[in-house]
């Protein structure tokens, strides 16, 4: 079972639109160990960021005028983890809805226990 501190040596994707948040996160998971991929804001950078065979991914759900649910797409496909670390999570499909949240602002606790609970689901 993963621990608090599972993420580490791990590379989690980032995908968040907002500069303050990002670096939030992008400080959160790094303390934690893990390697941050990003952080992205649009869904055709989050795809190509794909390609660097993220372990676990966080999405926010409104990046702009899109959402992030392609990546979600593309990410499940793939089997990659994620969580959403969004404020609209009333907007996540229900192809989605098991998926694990973490409501912004979060707290270190919150966010790496959310990615925690994504990679066990995913074992």
């Amino acid at each position: 079972m993963t621990t608090q501190s599972g993420i580490t040596g791990l590379r989690v994707l980032i995908v968040e639109d907002d500069y303050w948040v990002a670096a939030t996160l992008v400080e959160i998971i790094s303390d934690a160990g893990a390697e941050v991929l990003g952080p992205v804001d649009c869904v055709r950078d989050a795809l190509a960021a794909l390609d660097s065979s993220p372990h676990v991914a966080s999405l926010d759900v409104q990046l702009g005028l899109e959402t992030s649910f392609p990546i979600a797409d593309e990410l499940d496909r793939r089997g990659v983890p994620f969580i959403f670390a969004t404020g609209t999570a009333s907007m996540i499909p229900a192809a989605h809805a098991s998926r694990p949240t973490c409501h912004k602002p979060a707290s270190r606790e919150l966010l790496i226990g959310a990615l925690c609970r994504a990679l066990d689901a995913a074992c």
